[in-house]
């Protein structure tokens, strides 16, 4: 009896030990996991994607936790900016390559470590891509990997251009020079001379489209924006007063168009607008939606260009916080590898392209006439300057343009004071987003 106590005893107090090692394993699983904080902006047919990659990269590694947050588009910038300068940001993020620079500058983002990401070097990164990569990279060193590439086209409506007795195919212009006659052939006017149907028209009330349409032309003339270079203003030389004057002509001269109407993506879906150049190959579902026979072709080139450039390239780029610890980040551009290797889900389920092997070998893809466009014109895009304080630096642009085009002042008047405006937004934010990193 006794023997058959103290064995009782034996084996409940081996069984009290084994839960005390359990438990203290399971404690410092936990102690020892590390937490990824990662922050998206909404775009409701990608959630569910990232949903599902970030279940299948925890299940895979245990020992790290992502924490998820979506977060509306209208407040993303100023939200990720706000958590950065008060050092609660996040680990993992995604974002566009027009606002890049201003985490660059101040020191906010890490360079991309390809062992963590479980690659020998850059070129093993890159080599996957067709390109994408230059909207992230500063001083030879690259900061971000791309989760979607696009560039824009232009979509021409069979239905108005036949109705008008032109094909797309065979009599749309490929020079600037050549525009404005085909979009006049084009227009529908009242008894005044007023459009009610415009040939085509400029995205006056996007502020991006003005910003990468207005750099893709100055691109094709020699021209930019700003000189990353130097970080001035460029706008006042010989070729932004050719493209300046081209946009104020477009409204004033030639009455094809301007601000005052409705916005050119809106028309064109509507049937409004015979053809539009800032969609990029994501429009496609929007046409069928519509139910728009459609063509799709290349920008437009100044007949003397310099460079055969189309539209900016542009990126959404996933960078890892600099500030975070060092084993978060590596945890971070592990998941960041992870999620970029699901590049046909984003493709397929929410529109997104990479310009990948996988990708661009898809059935869906290849099937898709207009792929062609876009890849070919990508193989040619430049990305945009990148500038701290961006938004400041468009809308001077904007208002610029509102003072030629709307307010008739001569080009060769307003120029000078845009770039003396946009160098003092450059050094003013520039310099706000360096005392950040200190």
């Amino acid at each position: 009896m006794m023997r058959t106590v103290k064995a009782t005893r034996g084996r409940l107090l081996l069984c009290i030990a084994m839960a005390v090692c359990v438990i203290v394993g399971v404690n410092r699983a936990i102690a020892e996991q590390v937490i990824v904080k990662m922050w998206m902006h909404e775009h409701p047919p990608r959630i569910a994607i990232d949903k599902s990659i970030i279940a299948a990269f925890e299940q895979a590694n245990p020992d790290v936790k992502i924490q998820y947050e979506v977060i509306p588009v209208a407040e993303y910038g100023t939200k990720l900016l706000t958590a950065f300068a008060s050092g609660a940001g996040p680990d993992l993020f995604n974002q566009f390559s027009g606002l890049v620079a201003q985490y660059y500058n101040a020191r906010v983002i890490a360079p991309v470590d390809f062992a963590a990401m479980g690659y020998a070097d850059e070129a093993a990164l890159t080599s996957q891509y067709l390109n994408g990569f230059d909207g992230a990279r500063f001083a030879g060193r690259l900061y971000g990997i791309p989760t979607e590439v696009s560039n824009w086209a232009c979509y021409a409506n069979n239905k108005i251009w036949k109705e008008a007795g032109l094909d797309p195919g065979h009599d749309f212009p490929t020079t600037w020079e050549a525009l404005p006659a085909i979009a006049e052939k084009l227009t529908q006017r009242d008894a005044n001379g007023v459009p009610l149907r415009r040939g085509f028209d400029f995205n006056w009330s996007n502020r991006n489209a003005v910003w990468m349409t207005s750099s893709t032309m100055l691109h094709q003339l020699g021209g930019n924006i700003v000189d990353e270079a130097s970080y001035k203003a460029t706008l006042d030389t010989s070729a932004g007063r050719r493209v300046m004057q081209y946009w104020a002509d477009w409204a004033n001269r030639r009455r094809l168009g301007g601000p005052q109407y409705t916005d050119s993506r809106t028309d064109f879906l509507a049937g409004r607008l015979a053809m539009e150049c800032s969609f990029g190959i994501w429009g496609v579902p929007q046409m069928k939606d519509a139910k728009i026979d459609y063509t799709v072709k290349p920008a437009p080139r100044f007949a003397d260009a310099v460079s055969d450039n189309g539209f900016d390239a542009y990126a959404f780029y996933m960078m890892v916080n600099a500030r975070s610890p060092a084993v978060t980040q590596k945890a971070a551009w592990k998941l960041a590898r992870s999620y970029v290797d699901h590049a046909t889900d984003l493709f397929t389920g929410a529109g997104l392209f990479v310009p990948r092997k996988e990708v661009m070998d898809l059935p869906s893809y290849k099937a898709d006439p207009t792929s062609a466009v876009f890849i070919e014109e990508l193989k040619k895009a430049k990305f945009s300057p990148r500038v701290v304080g961006y938004d400041q630096v468009a809308d001077t642009i904007l208002r610029g343009r509102d003072r030629m085009v709307q307010g008739g002042e001569p080009v060769a008047d307003v120029l000078p004071a845009m770039n003396d405006d946009m160098n003092a937004i450059l050094r003013r934010e520039r310099a706000r987003a360096e005392a950040m990193a200190k």
